[in-house]
């Protein structure tokens, strides 16, 4: 009876045991998404060119992300993301049917909002977000007065990529901004928003 209690208790120890290095494994799984990036530097770029009304705008966005819950292999996250483009090439006219020529373009922002994350067999990663915020225009032309002004913006990227070592995510991303609040009389409003195609890296 003795034996039997002894080895009930060296099994029991053992269960224990094994339950405890599970829990441990899996807390080192979550801990191994903390980002060793502290909160208040960028924690994902995206160089990407925005394509509208035959305006060619490359622009850097740098991105601070907080997370908001994180799993295993995906998160939620809350998105900070600043950015800055400049027209590299520009149409003829920036009104159509008018003789307007613009020498010109600049088109910088702010957005805020949520993103997801996720990481598939394999080494994928892929993810997408949707944020909002104002958008900071501005054009030049050779008849006109500068055009500056402020509009709001709404955008969502999505984007797909490999995993590197140490949770950094390299990839292509695509994304859509939808302008509002733009005032008729500006003269480049036409360029505002649109299509934007580019490069992303996320090391959360």
């Amino acid at each position: 009876m003795l034996h039997l209690a002894r080895a009930l208790l060296v099994v029991s120890l053992a269960l224990v045991s094994t339950s405890a290095a599970a829990q441990s494994r899996e807390a080192e799984d979550l801990r191994g998404h903390v980002s060793p990036t502290p909160a208040w530097l960028p924690r994902g770029v995206f160089l990407g060119t925005q394509f509208n009304n035959g305006a060619v705008i490359p622009n850097l966005r740098l991105q601070w992300e907080f997370t908001i819950f994180q799993d295993r292999k995906d998160a939620w996250i809350a998105v900070l993301e600043g950015g800055v483009g400049w027209a590299a090439s520009l149409p003829d006219t920036a009104l159509q049917g008018f003789i307007l020529p613009v020498s010109s373009y600049y088109e910088h922002t702010v957005q805020a909002g949520f993103g997801y994350r996720n990481h598939l067999p394999g080494n994928i990663h892929w993810g997408f977000q949707v944020t909002g915020g104002p958008t900071f225009y501005g054009a030049h032309f050779t008849t006109q007065p500068p055009d500056r002004r402020t509009a709001g913006s709404v955008q969502g990227r999505f984007q797909i990529g490999y995993q590197l070592p140490r949770d950094v995510g390299v990839g292509l991303a695509l994304s859509y901004s939808e302008p509002f609040g733009l005032k008729n009389r500006s003269f480049a409003r036409d360029f505002v928003g649109g299509v934007n195609v580019g490069f992303f890296a996320d090391w959360r």
